[in-house]
């Protein structure tokens, strides 16, 4: 027998298309591939043996040779081949047999791909060996879908499962750090000079390795399983490893060129995205390790900065005009909205809260002092300016290292192609303005037992930030701009507040609004204190709003009265431009110590409107969810499509709060007075939320009313009004239980899609709430359906045609 000459088949048969290679494998007589070389010598080799031994001889040639171009290079190649091998496994029985069924290969996989990540995250050399390096990462981690699987679930637990997860999961981020501060170093160079150009070509080629291997790694981290193992890894996440990355990616310049300046932002956008599902696992705080120690939390503090820098720069609007000139546009990722989002968990958290403060409330009173106009075409209104677009690189591991490796030209390369992830103007818009609000609200929160440092920083930060806006002029001295700055700040702040409320339930929760509100009442007596003149208009004590619409801080619903109709009784979907021309003076401001005590502590909701509208019609057949492990994971992943992302922990301690609210409901009915006898007892008292829960599953009459019908989701009814005229038909989308905050079986009430209205649809509702606005045409605005609160004794059962 001949030997193995597996050198010559990585040499050649590397240089080969998925195609070509394809034919070769189908034309071999007895398994036997046969080839012809540059030199025009003939080769052959067995299929079985090429793809049996072909990731042994590249870890053997890892162990034993030099580390430099020459190696990196082989190993390029060596991977190449065997991607491609993976690819064409599934069309092949044999190559499938041994690379996707047999345990041994597959474990020499794993250990080839591991070995050599840990070598690139330990590679220290600035050279021509930057592509290559960088090259050999992206291959290698997308080595792994091709043989393992490319859904990222199925992959991630793959990964866990094995034994040296810590040891690929701390060299990925090393080594991907590792390309980072390569590029760091190519973007602060000169290569736009004349005759640069090859410069620039390796440039876009180093961006797309490290773009497609930091996806590799947001993508694992949007896995649950993953991110939950991720943030256990004390190297990672105790000692900075993670923050590291995303500090000296958050520092990469932007640049002119288009296809650059894009990229840039990607990058910056996926690391935030890494930062935010980390800060999502709930067994183990990722704050709290990341300030568990003063070089972690200097760490992190830097890595803050130069988040709120970012934005900074944003909203001053300094990046917007880069690249315009060009006739290509890319996707520049949710590069804002995932920045604003990150600062809404810092200013919640109390290891950042006071750092956030610090730094991000100068930015804060810039947004709130620009001209009234702008102000509202920005932050309170849908048609705002156009919305970031969010991508995924589709990246080519095949093309990208034949590029690297001299087998295609530059030509032959396709440019980078993406998936686009597109946001709706209004979602997003709708988005960036809650997330504004909530910023301000964490901060004005105040828990005496975890922040009693911070009690009233917040705001006199603020003032102290408007001072230094504003002309420090001495008190009396008239001042046009200083008037007219301090009238224009309470009207922001006023016209925001009223724009907030149309954004509950769907982007906002009361709280926060609520918050934002005392936040308003606490600053409006001090502005006019310190920039008050004869002259500031928008803050007098009388002022129309005040006066015709007493706002209530304690979010009763049936305490408030409307505000003005044409702006907030609209649905969130409708065009805002009216609302320029909207009054917004006056709060009421005598509530503030109120409004303190409230809010020392307080409940965020962890569900919207649609989820919980989810989870309630869930409910009518599977009652008992919250004893049923797999139906709570499997409903959360499900309602985690639709707003915030849901543990199956957190759902089922929600089930739980709900199932003790009804009992407890019950209980107080069942111990009113009845006939004059003044009863005391009230069934479930001082029992625990288990013992509720089996009172409240043991007593379905006791909580579910007496209606004379009792109506099931998916009839078809007819709605009748007050003068016994039916105005419509519809279907039953839920009968019983509680819907967005309200007891449907202690209201009489059903909840109604209605299909057929033959009244205006902008008639009023009988039943308002947030949910559904205040007519049919704002609950289909909100909802996308005219979904709506009906007396059940006016709904008449009909037959379905």
């Amino acid at each position: 027998m001949q030997p193995i000459d597996l050198v010559s088949a990585v040499k050649e048969l590397h240089k080969l298309s998925s195609q070509e290679l394809s034919k070769l494998i189908r034309d071999a007589d007895n398994d036997i591939i046969q080839w012809t070389t540059d030199n025009g010598s003939s080769k052959q080799i067995n299929v079985e043996t090429l793809a049996r031994y072909l990731t042994w001889h590249l870890i053997a040639k890892l162990l034993e040779s030099k580390r430099d171009e020459e190696l990196f290079r082989y190993l390029l190649a060596g991977l190449r081949l065997l991607h491609a091998l993976c690819d064409l496994a599934p069309r092949n029985s044999k190559l499938e047999q041994i690379l996707l069924e047999d345990v041994k290969i597959s474990e020499q996989m794993f250990d080839l791909i591991f070995f050599v990540i840990l070598v690139l995250g330990g590679f220290r050399q600035e050279s021509q060996l930057v592509l290559l390096h960088s090259a050999l990462l992206a291959c290698c981690l997308h080595l792994l879908t091709a043989f393992v699987s490319s859904q990222w679930n199925e992959l991630a637990l793959v990964l866990l499962a094995h034994p040296k997860v810590d040891i690929f999961v701390f060299g990925s981020f090393s080594a991907v750090h590792r390309d980072i501060q390569f590029l760091q170093l190519r973007l602060s160079g000169n290569y736009s000079n004349a005759g640069m150009q090859s410069d620039l070509a390796d440039i876009n080629r180093l961006c797309q390795h490290c773009e497609a291997s930091l996806q590799f790694l947001q993508s694992l981290c949007q896995q649950r399983f993953f991110r939950e193992r991720l943030v256990k890894n004390k190297d990672l996440c105790e000692e900075g490893g993670i923050l590291l990355l995303a500090y000296d990616i958050m520092k990469l310049p932007f640049c002119e060129e288009s296809y650059l300046m894009a990229v840039v932002s990607r990058l910056k956008s996926k690391v935030l995205s890494i930062l935010l599902h980390l800060c999502e696992v709930e067994s183990v705080s990722f704050l709290d390790m990341a300030a568990s120690t003063s070089k972690g939390l200097n760490l992190a503090k830097s890595t803050i900065f130069q988040v709120l820098e970012l934005l900074r720069t944003m909203f001053r609007g300094d990046l917007n005009g880069l690249a315009a000139f060009s006739d290509k546009t890319y996707p520049r990722g949710l590069l804002q909205l995932n920045a604003m989002r990150l600062t809404d968990i810092l200013s919640d958290d109390s290891n950042f809260r006071s750092y956030i403060t610090l730094n991000f409330t100068e930015v804060l009173t810039t947004i709130f002092l620009q001209p009234h106009a702008d102000f509202l075409s920005t932050w309170c209104s849908s048609e705002s300016r156009p919305s970031e677009e969010d991508a995924t690189l589709d990246y080519d591991s095949l093309a990208a290292s034949g590029w690297v490796l001299g087998l295609l030209k530059s030509s032959d390369v396709a440019e980078s192609t993406f998936n686009a992830c597109h946001v709706p103007r209004t979602s997003y818009a709708f988005q960036r303005t809650s997330l504004l609000v909530k910023v301000v609200a964490n901060l004005t929160c105040f828990i005496p037992d975890l922040c009693k440092e911070e009690k009233d920083l917040f705001l006199n930060t603020f003032l102290q930030c408007l001072q230094k806006e504003l002309p420090n002029l001495p008190c009396g001295v008239p001042n046009d701009y200083r008037t007219e700055g301090a009238a224009i700040i309470t009207q922001n702040l006023r016209s925001l507040f009223i724009y907030a409320e149309s954004l509950i339930p769907g982007f906002l929760n009361q709280d926060d609004v609520q918050l934002f509100r005392l936040f308003i009442a606490q600053l409006e007596p001090l502005i006019t204190q310190s920039f008050s003149t004869d002259r500031v208009t928008g803050i007098s004590d009388n002022s129309p709003l005040e006066e015709s619409n007493q706002l209530n801080i304690h979010g009763n619903e049936d305490q408030r009265t409307d505000v003005p109709q044409n702006f907030s009784a609209r649905g969130v979907h409708e065009s805002d431009g009216d609302a320029q021309n909207l009054e917004t003076n006056g709060l009421d401001s005598n509530a503030m110590q109120s409004d303190e005590k409230q809010f020392k502590k307080r409940k965020r909701n962890i569900m919207n409107h649609m989820q919980i509208s989810m989870i309630e019609q869930a409910l009518q057949n599977e009652p008992d969810m919250q004893r049923k492990s797999a139906s709570l994971q499997l409903w959360a992943e499900k309602i985690s499509h639709h707003g915030f992302e849901i543990s199956s922990s957190q759902l089922k301690n929600w089930l739980n709060n709900r199932k003790a609210k009804l009992a407890r409901a019950a209980a107080k009915d069942t111990s009113a007075p009845s006939g004059g006898d003044n009863n005391d007892k009230q069934v479930g008292s001082g029992t625990d939320p288990e013992s509720l829960n089996e009172f409240y599953d043991q007593t379905p009459s006791t909580t579910q009313g007496t209606h004379a019908v009792r109506f099931e989701p998916g009839q078809i009814v007819g709605l009748i009004d007050d003068q016994g005229d039916e105005i419509g038909k519809g279907c039953v989308h839920q009968a019983s239980g509680s819907w967005c905050g309200t007891n449907l079986d202690e209201s009489r009430l059903c909840v109604v899609d209605v299909t057929n209205l033959k009244v205006d649809k902008w008639s009023n509702l009988p039943h308002p709430c947030d949910a559904t606005g205040t007519s049919f045409g704002h609950s289909e605005q909100i909802t996308g359906v005219k979904r709506v609160l009906w007396d059940s004794s006016k709904l008449v059962l009909q037959q379905k045609t």
